[in-house]
């Protein structure tokens, strides 16, 4: 009973701080919001709502809705507090049928959790119409008063009704100026819709994405107002559709053909037709860079593309249980896909093009690729595809091709054989589509290959385009003693942060990493002609980092503004740039970033020996260049390596990293301390964060003395093991004083007194003045030596990251000295150094539970390598210590701790809101 009581106690008190800490608000969260038409109704809408619902879950999950329309006009709402993964079955979405869908999940923002500010919300005061939205309004209170004014029936605190409520007032009362013979015409009504979206943007304040529907003319109207929304058209002809999502991934899942939508787009669509206007006045770059301005309600065309990502790349495929362990593994390949970029091809994709050039047929078929590309229908594709199969170019192509690369048709005979996920690796997800349905002949696959690489050209050429003009606009920085400041949030501005030590110490460039805040409170008044402005973003969607880069622009200064992204259509890359250098990694699913961390920083390596490259061509000094040359060569063999260095690491890593999770997943505080490569140890600390929910910081080696180091020792960071030792001294004393009151022959209700009086001593020591005599002895005599403390004291966690180079090593040494000596546990994570070693595994003299780690990458000498190989530790650590938090939170049964390697609580992959 003791311990069950006991046990309640630890489950409630993890409950309240779990519920404490969700209810900080936490800037720079967006919600998710879907739209999606059919051309008739389908049995299948409950599952592919539900399926898309589910697929925006790290986008919120305070509450879950859905607004389905059948094709009689019924409309069907359902919403309720929870996530989607819950929701779609308790709310029986799954099963729901329909041809209109508009659905909603939340992070509440504006308005308390509750099913009331649930979204989409069906309004009815003056027009039917329903919608939901994905963002932050932030006049929210001026716009409930003034609607509340004008006759409206508000039901709840959330912006986004308040949204739907403007655009339906507007709608009103711009249908109300026509005559009333004239407002039942379709036409008048779309053309009414229009004009309420662009009164109520006037109106509205804030930063949002939206989805109206008008139920009568069947049009849905999709709104991009400074959050991220995608649109995907389909490619089926048996039911065609327009899906409309925060998330571009869960488009990919049903097509890859899109729609572009920028900043001050609205869509108006139904199943098989869009039209697209501006709600606002717009300047925006069109194909060939120039800028075009529209006005708004112009219509704007943009003909649909598809998108190059992978549709299987968002898949989770064995072994793997979670995303984000899968893409800390895909980083191997993910970086050696970045680094065939830098060598401007594979060997098998030049072997081609010479081949191709040899023969005069490499214009030939770039034509044919860029066809293909722009076709609409696979059928169609497929025709291009067979004639140029049977056409004699392609003979003498095949011929060639297999005499000079003998390799590649025993790989496409490998594929035949085993369709494996590797299969899949070598051939681009359209020309598969092409083939799909046909025989998988060497042939098919052969003209797959090639087209496949002539893809590959034309990315190539872009990319190095865009890569030399890097260098150039940088090299006239550094030449011109001009600023050049990298703006970034989170993961981002953590590998702006490796990419100025990258830039130092290989080009000896100086690049300025700022927060965008930091950059408005420091820098926003100091601009100057020529400055250098690069935007790191994997979604290329930050909305604080947009922010900074509209203010730029409204600075009036001449300057050059260029974008790192993974993400190539959006609106930082598209609208915000002069131009853009993609880091080529492909989707990442889970939330914490991996794989998009590691090619920024392998982009920014290159990129940095680019510009040393330029300098080069500068120097005077024969000896100087002799050097710079040698370093320059020394620094490009490495960067080949990096693959391997990461295969290899997570090689060798893995079982001490698991000892290491073990010792820390419960620890309520964590320091990690490096020395040079500092913003490693801010990353790792950020990965911990977020997937574990434990404080976790990184800073700089040395600094932790200066005010950090007083946590050592006595302190009162008690956590999840601290109760868990109260209720084993708690079991001890009261097993005891249960046995001597039965040596004393206490009747019941004094035994369970006195247990209830220790149990409340443990908690608060106050010594109770109404028991017996006996009992009060026992009391005394159980309490004498209980030092409640003593069994909470433990070392604190000190993770040291530390190059190979000796002056980095002897001050982690002496660090480490300096802080076990007054009450740490060392965990270090280093390449393999024997005085390292023995410094950190024996234990200090007078230190009681002293526990050491040594975990060892594998050798390089390089700090730059270091940097790539420590991180890939802390990401495995950081995943194995949020499996190992999330299993001993699921055995407490704790609801919604928000513990998860993929979509740990608070947090969300694209930023949309302030």
């Amino acid at each position: 009973m003791i311990k069950k009581k006991f046990r309640k106690m630890l489950i409630n008190i993890v409950k309240e701080i779990n519920n404490l800490t969700i209810r900080i608000p936490v800037p720079g969260l967006g919600c998710g919001v879907i739209g999606l038409s059919f051309a008739k109704q389908t049995v299948e809408m409950g599952k592919y709502a539900s399926t898309l619902l589910k697929s925006l879950e790290y986008r919120g999950y305070d509450s879950t809705g859905a607004v389905i329309q059948d094709d009689k006009g019924n409309i069907t709402l359902k919403k309720d507090v929870g996530a989607p993964s819950v929701l779609v079955k308790t709310l029986g979405i799954e099963g729901m049928q329909g041809k209109i869908f508009c659905g909603q999940v939340r992070w509440a923002t504006f308005g308390a959790v509750t099913a009331e500010n649930a979204q989409p919300h069906i309004v009815k005061c003056k027009k039917h119409i329903y919608g939901a939205h994905n963002g932050n309004i932030t006049n929210t209170n001026i716009l409930k008063e003034f609607l509340i004014q004008e006759g409206h029936d508000i039901i709840s605190n959330n912006d986004g009704e308040m949204l739907v409520h403007t655009v339906e007032h507007y709608f009103s009362s711009c249908l109300e100026k026509s005559p009333e013979k004239e407002r039942r015409n379709l036409s008048v009504r779309r053309e009414a819709m229009k004009n309420a979206i662009i009164d109520a943007s006037n109106r509205v304040e804030g930063s949002y994405a939206a989805v109206i529907v008008d139920p009568v003319t069947e049009k849905s109207y999709a709104i991009k107002a400074g959050s991220s929304l995608y649109a995907g058209i389909s490619e089926n002809d048996d039911n065609k559709f327009i899906l409309i999502s925060s998330d571009l991934t869960s488009i990919l899942k049903y097509t890859k053909k899109m729609i572009n939508l920028r900043e001050g787009y609205v869509v108006e669509y139904s199943a098989d037709e869009y039209q697209i206007f501006a709600f606002k006045d717009l300047k925006s770059k069109n194909k060939n860079g120039r800028i075009v301005e529209y006005k708004k309600g112009d219509e704007i065309i943009v003909q649909p593309s598809k998108s190059k990502l992978r549709a299987e790349d968002t898949e989770l495929v064995e072994p793997y249980k979670f995303f984000m362990e899968q893409e800390i593994n895909s980083q191997i390949e993910s970086s050696r896909k970045l680094i065939t970029f830098f060598n401007k091809g594979s060997h098998i994709s030049k072997q081609i093009g010479l081949i191709l050039k040899e023969l005069n047929l490499k214009k030939t078929v770039l034509d044919l690729t860029k066809k293909i590309y722009r076709t609409e229908t696979v059928k169609d594709q497929k025709t291009i595809f067979d004639t140029f199969k049977f056409s004699n170019d392609f003979a003498i192509i095949a011929e060639m091709i297999k005499k000079r690369l003998p390799k590649l048709i025993e790989k496409i005979h490998t594929d035949l054989n085993f369709k494996n996920k590797e299969f899949y690796s070598r051939y681009s997800n359209l020309f598969l589509e092409i083939i799909e349905g046909v025989e998988y002949k060497n042939d098919n696959l052969l003209l797959a290959k090639l087209f496949d690489v002539s893809a590959e050209f034309r990315e190539l050429t872009k990319f190095n385009e865009y890569v030399n003009k890097f260098s150039e606009v940088i090299y006239n920085a550094w030449e011109n003693h001009t600023t050049i400041y990298t703006i970034s949030c989170g993961t981002s501005y953590n590998a702006t942060k490796t990419a100025a030590l990258f830039f130092n110490e290989i080009s000896g460039v100086k690049l300025n990493p700022i927060l965008p805040g930091n950059f408005r409170g420091q820098y926003s008044n100091t601009i100057r002609d020529n400055d250098i402005f690069i935007g790191v973003s994997q979604s290329g969607e930050t909305k604080d980092l947009i922010d900074i880069f509209n203010d730029i622009d409204n600075s009036g200064k001449r300057v050059s503004k260029i974008a790192i992204v993974n993400n190539e259509n959006s609106t930082l890359a598209q609208e915000k740039s002069d131009f853009y250098i993609p880091i080529k990694c492909g989707p990442e699913i889970a939330v914490p970033a991996t794989k998009s961390y590691m090619n920024q920083v392998l982009l920014f390596y290159f990129l940095a020996i680019k510009v040393g490259e330029k300098r080069l061509k500068g120097e005077k000094d024969n000896k100087n260049q002799m050097e710079f040359i040698k370093m320059l060569n020394d620094k490009k063999e490495k960067m080949g390596y990096i693959p391997e260095l990461i295969k290899e690491t997570l090689r060798t890593t893995n079982t001490d990293l698991e000892n290491m999770a073990e010792s820390l997943f419960l620890q309520p505080s964590i320091h990690i301390l490096a020395t040079k490569i500092s913003s490693v140890a801010e990353e790792g600390a950020l990965k911990i964060r977020e997937t574990v929910l434990n404080h976790t910081q990184g800073i700089e080696g040395s600094e932790f003395k200066h005010g950090p180091n007083t946590i050592l020792g006595f302190n009162t960071i008690f956590g999840v093991l601290d109760m868990d030792n109260i209720l084993k001294l708690n079991k001890s004393i009261s097993s005891e004083a249960l046995r001597m009151a039965q040596d004393e022959k206490l009747d019941n209700k004094q035994i369970k007194k006195l247990i209830s009086d220790l149990n409340d001593y443990l908690l608060k020591p106050v010594k109770p003045f109404n028991i017996s005599p006996k009992a009060n002895k026992i009391f005394e005599r159980v309490v004498a030596n209980l030092n409640l403390i003593d069994n909470m004291d433990n070392n604190y966690p000190l993770i040291f990251v530390s190059g190979p180079e000796k002056r980095d090593v002897n001050l982690t040494i002496s660090q480490i000295n300096t802080h076990k000596i007054r009450g740490a546990n060392i965990f270090v994570i280093a390449e393999e150094n024997d005085e390292l070693y023995e410094n950190a595994v024996t234990a200090p003299d007078g230190i009681k539970k002293y526990k050491a780690i040594y975990v060892k990458l594998p050798k390089t000498d390089d700090t730059l390598l270091a940097t790539f190989s420590s991180m890939v530790a802390l990401q495995l650590l950081a995943f194995k210590m949020s499996l190992k938090k999330m299993k001993y939170l699921n055995k407490l049964h704790i609801p919604m701790h928000g513990v998860h390697p993929d979509v740990p609580k608070n947090v969300s992959k694209s930023i949309t809101v302030d």
